[in-house]
């Protein structure tokens, strides 16, 4: 009951303020007057002060947001604009602008929401349609060196295709490949004889990934995704010892297969330059299933460069009763007019941990204990995209818990269609 009357209370409240603002001609015409001449610090001051006086109306947000859009701070002109749909929320001008900030802010499946809610002609002119069998395609590679000697260099092949189902859906598809090759040789002293043992494995992943994405509200997104993996081990052991002044062998072939499927989701709430998510997933792999919960938290700071801040905790436990915590920091901005950058820190045991709403696994032989890495993203055509990563990992072999560093390097294309 008291939380319910506290509610009440702020909603009164807010009602009491709305009933006082107010419209007023002079600062309707002085703050037209400064549009028409282009004159931005001066209207910037004029509304401001307006609004702290409980002076507002449409056209007042609509100047204001147009200010701050011609300036290149898109956020801050969606902030008014949104403010202005309050007012007249069947505004087809100030519609189009929302859709124009989520545009050029980078938010491709919030302006497609925006762009759903225009009139037919203004689809036409930008050129918007609600389904398109293939709106982007990407393709990764992958090469990992590592100084272990019983370990191999790793290589990842990815591509992807991503499809438009409507204004507020969205479907993004990939099929990846993973390959290692790890040998082991040692000596052993036997009871009698010396032996010494090989063991070689061939390793061969092969994945498919789908993410299904909904844009519920203007802020409000959930998408759910599914993995699904498919191990292919070919192991030969070879033990190696003379008997009598003859040297004998033995030779054991076995190929073994471990399927694996991930499912996950999450929630996203967006609100101009923050966003606060909640994700879930389960991954059943060689028998063990492990559960993991996401936080992630995200800023996008005021400025030219654009600088971003991510933060994400995620919690694991498995069947094994293993349960331990990741962190992960990530950090972007604009070096240059088409040129981005972030650089991403991890820390924790990501033995069968899920990144970028589930299309990567980390389910190698040896878990990563930290990892550090940059992105370079260089958009060199209007449509098209490279770009280029080096990531860090420390990598643990659990049998002995000794340690070895692998340097990853990654290249790819992103190209809208």
């Amino acid at each position: 009951m008291r939380n319910f009357l506290i509610l009440a209370l702020i909603f009164v409240s807010l009602a009491v303020k709305a009933q006082h603002l107010r419209y007023d001609q002079h600062i309707d015409s002085i703050t037209y007057k400064y549009y028409l001449n282009g004159d931005w610090n001066r209207l910037i001051d004029t509304t401001k002060q307006a609004i702290k006086n409980n002076i507002d109306f449409k056209h007042l947000r609509q100047r204001l947001g147009y200010t701050y859009f011609v300036k290149g701070d898109y956020y801050a002109a969606q902030s008014q604009y949104e403010k202005a749909l309050a007012f007249d929320h069947t505004d087809i001008t100030t519609r189009n602008y929302l859709y124009y900030c989520s545009l050029y802010s980078g938010n491709e499946s919030n302006a497609r929401y925006r762009g759903g809610l225009l009139t037919d002609e203004l689809k036409t002119i930008n050129k918007l349609k609600p389904f398109k069998i293939i709106s982007a395609v990407d393709v990764e590679y992958n090469y990992k060196g590592n100084d272990n000697s019983k370990r191999g260099n790793p290589t990842y092949i990815r591509a992807g295709i991503n499809t438009q189902l409507g204004y507020r859906l969205n479907l993004y598809q990939s099929f990846s490949t993973y390959r290692q090759k790890n040998v082991s040789t040692y000596q052993e002293s036997g009871v009698l004889i010396p032996v010494q043992t090989r063991d070689s494995a061939s390793i061969r992943q092969n994945e498919y990934f789908a993410l299904l994405n909904w844009t519920i509200t203007p802020h409000l997104s959930w998408n759910v995704g599914f993995h699904n993996l498919n191990s292919n081990v070919h192991a030969i052991y070879t033990y190696s010892y003379r008997l009598n002044s003859k040297q004998v062998k033995t030779v054991t072939d076995t190929t073994l297969n471990f399927p694996g499927n991930l499912f996950s989701t999450k929630f996203t709430y967006t609100f101009n330059r923050f966003d606060i998510g909640l994700s879930g997933s389960v991954f059943s792999y060689n028998s063990i299933v492990t559960q993991q919960y996401g936080v992630h938290v995200g800023i996008i700071l005021p400025g030219k460069m654009n600088i971003y801040l991510k933060s994400s905790l995620y919690g694991m436990t498995d069947t094994q009763n293993n349960n331990r915590l990741i962190f992960t920091q990530k950090a972007g901005a604009l070096l240059l007019k088409k040129l981005w950058t972030e650089g991403e820190i991890t820390l924790g045991n990501l033995n069968n941990f899920s990144d970028n709403n589930g299309m990567y696994i980390y389910n190698s032989l040896d878990p990563t204990t930290f990892r550090s890495g940059l992105t370079l993203f260089w958009n060199i055509l209007p449509k098209l995209t490279l770009f280029g990563n080096y990531t860090y990992d420390k990598k643990l072999i659990e049998e002995d818990k000794t340690n070895y560093n692998q340097h990853s390097f990654s290249g790819g294309i992103i190209w809208k269609l």
